[in-house]
């Protein structure tokens, strides 16, 4: 967004705002009520000042006209008529000789003292009038500008208190639609790094939980074992099997920890994933090849099929973690002598990882709970899962922008199928 702080403001850089307008409207409206009510007092006291200067002619010309009947026609026309400055000169020669000159006070004329109070109280009146609307166009102009300060003061002080409050409606224009519009990205900004502070403040609460509670088994039970070895009398043979237990409670701890922490970075952004565009064939036939043994051991056949060389854009160590997490749980899950396959495909939009399993299938009702932390499914009897392998190749899998779907058949087997979109690659 552009900076505009610093920014001269010219006259159009106001005008665009609607308040200056109608400010400025309203003061054009009281400088014409001045400008109309200067005009009417003057023109009232021109006419009034006329016919002051006829009366005053008038009553001249009736004493002359008294003594001089004879010279009507002529004064008349004097009236009238322009008087030569030979003739203004010698009338104020006259004048001036009786005391009457230019110099004499206004007060010895009455018609016009009384013409020049009436015209001096019209200038005064009018100014008054007029200082008096701008008075009232500056209050009206300042009240409603500091009201939104107040109420953009008070918002923000919402905000920042963590209050959940809507967004303020936004003007169509001028800076005040501008100063709204960033109060409002302001308050979203701030509102989502509350709610993200609190999530992981949540989050945080959890994870604790949950490593309290998954430790508390393998803990207890490297307890006994200790309190075992070091208190009775034990063959070699016992000795050997409580330490091979104790190892393997060791080993369950260490994984968990492991898992839980990569959960943990995973959830709070943590981690940059080194994504560059590798075969996906190779971190498939890699992750199944990881598994080999512990096929061998549980005599299930994994078999990795690849109809084309596939290149994807993805990080090969975290979805090697994604695809070892689910098929070690299909191998688990497979009785011995059936087979895990492994499908990899590329169409015109999609790549997708098929892992199929022979094994014993997931109820419907518990496809949707498998992916929930630390969940474990009705059948599942194993000792030394704890429900936390999917969750972490679901975060995984959403972190390389795809997906994972589930389709299982009771008694006849599971199948995960990973799905990335061409889009984002």
């Amino acid at each position: 967004m552009e900076q505009t702080s610093n920014k001269r403001i010219g006259f159009f850089d106001l005008w665009q705002n609607p308040e200056v307008r109608n400010a400025g409207r309203l003061f054009f409206a009281a400088l014409m009520l001045f400008i109309v009510m200067i005009g009417y007092g003057t023109y009232h006291l021109g006419e009034q000042f006329k016919r002051d200067y006829i009366e005053s002619n008038a009553a001249i010309i009736g004493l002359l006209l008294k003594q001089h009947p004879e010279l009507q026609e002529e004064l008349v026309v004097l009236l009238t008529d322009e008087v030569s400055v030979e003739d203004k000169r010698m009338g104020l020669n006259i004048l001036s000789k009786y005391g009457v000159s230019p110099t004499l006070s206004v007060k010895f004329f009455p018609q016009l003292t009384k013409d020049f109070l009436a015209m001096a109280g019209v200038s005064v009146s009018g100014l008054l009038l007029f200082f008096v609307c701008i008075f009232w166009v500056h209050y009206r102009y300042s009240r409603k500008m500091y009201t939104r300060i107040r109420g953009l003061t008070g918002y923000a002080d919402q905000v920042l208190e963590g209050k959940s409050i809507p967004s303020l409606q936004e003007m169509r224009e001028g800076d005040f639609s501008k100063l709204t519009h960033s109060f409002n990205r302001m308050r979203f900004v701030i509102q989502k790094n509350l709610a993200a502070l609190q999530k992981e403040k949540q989050f945080l609460a959890d994870l604790m939980s949950d490593i309290s509670h998954q430790l508390k088994t393998p803990l207890a039970a490297l307890t006994m074992y200790n309190e075992i070895l070091s208190e009775k009398e034990l063959s070699k043979e016992q000795q050997a099997m409580f330490l091979e237990q104790g190892k393997q409670q060791l080993e369950r701890m260490n994984w968990l920890i492991q898992s839980l922490l990569k959960l943990a970075k995973l959830d709070v952004g943590a981690i940059q994933f080194q994504k560059r565009n590798a075969s996906l064939n190779r971190t498939v036939q890699g992750s199944a090849e990881i598994l080999k043994e512990l096929a061998l051991q549980k005599g299930v056949q994994v078999e990795v099929e690849t109809s084309q060389e596939c290149y994807m854009k993805h990080d090969t160590d975290w979805m090697t973690e994604a695809l070892l997490n689910v098929i070690k749980n299909a191998i688990e899950h497979t009785p011995a002598g059936k087979k895990v396959l492994i499908t990899l495909a590329e169409s015109d939009t999609l790549y997708k990882i098929h892992i199929q399993d022979q094994g014993e299938g997931i109820d419907r009702e518990e496809i949707h709970n498998i992916f929930k932390r630390f969940y474990k499914g009705k059948k599942n009897k194993k000792s030394g899962s704890v429900g936390i392998g999917l969750s972490l190749s679901k975060s995984i899998v959403e972190e390389h922008n795809g997906m994972i779907q589930v389709d299982s058949k009771l008694g006849e087997g599971t199948a995960f199928t990973f799905i990335f979109s061409k889009d984002y690659n």
